[in-house]
């Protein structure tokens, strides 16, 4: 008889201790963020594949691309309307 089926969770990050955007930095040239988390790791998060999609159509040119700010929340907002969360950004960015 064999015992219950376990899993290996040693790499999983938990979302809810993921830490909060300090600052982020637009990267108009490659449709790219550069965020800094409260932790002190940064992300590259590639936005290119979103704008072409919904409300991101907003962001295709540099300016309205360039207006970016963390929100109340910890994750990213642009003055156009889209927005990231944090966890988006930490999970699916590049470290840096």
């Amino acid at each position: 008889m064999t015992g219950p089926k376990t899993r290996d969770i040693s790499n999983t990050v938990s979302v809810a201790m993921l830490p909060r955007i300090v600052s982020v930095v637009a990267e108009p040239k490659t449709a790219s963020v550069l965020a800094t988390f409260a932790n002190g790791e940064l992300r590259r998060f590639d936005v290119t594949p979103l704008l072409s999609r919904g409300v991101f159509q907003r962001l295709q040119s540099e300016k309205a691309f360039a207006a970016v700010h963390v929100d109340e929340m910890g994750g990213i907002e642009w003055e156009a309307g889209p927005d990231l969360s944090r966890d988006t950004i930490y999970l699916d960015g590049m470290p840096i």
